[in-house]
């Protein structure tokens, strides 16, 4: 490679192994310091965050469906679906479950109501 790298290899409670390679090593330690394992696990953790709460934000409340062609129109919208995640996000915590199971348990009374008595029944065409 014509610059440093440096590997490492991050092995987890449950076993798994990771690796990370990083040629960024003044952006995860100030000069004079040397890169250690635990500088290196800290910083892919904050970034681990940053990729779970994008996928929340997108699987739970529906962020990408906007259909909005105004730049307000799409900030209000990501707003809306930013609120409703730190919603789901304290409720989970006080409930000390999931974000997905949360959101599951608001549609489970309604789906089932509606599963057991029809208020739109379908069209049969006979």
């Amino acid at each position: 490679m014509p610059f440093k790298v440096k590997l490492f290899r991050l092995v987890a409670t449950n076993g798994d192994i990771d690796w990370l390679i990083t040629n960024g090593l003044d952006d995860l330690c100030p000069r004079g310091y040397n890169l250690t394992v635990q500088v290196a696990q800290k910083a892919n953790d904050v970034r681990w965050q940053i990729e779970q709460f994008h996928r929340e934000i997108k699987q739970l409340t529906g962020s990408e469906k906007c259909q909005c062609r105004k730049a307000r129109s799409q900030r209000n919208h990501l707003a809306c679906c930013y609120h409703a995640w730190v919603s789901l996000k304290v409720k989970a915590k006080e409930l000390k479950t999931t974000l997905y199971q949360i959101r599951k348990n608001l549609f489970y009374g309604y789906l089932k109501a509606e599963l057991d008595n029809p208020r739109i029944t379908a069209y049969s065409g006979v």
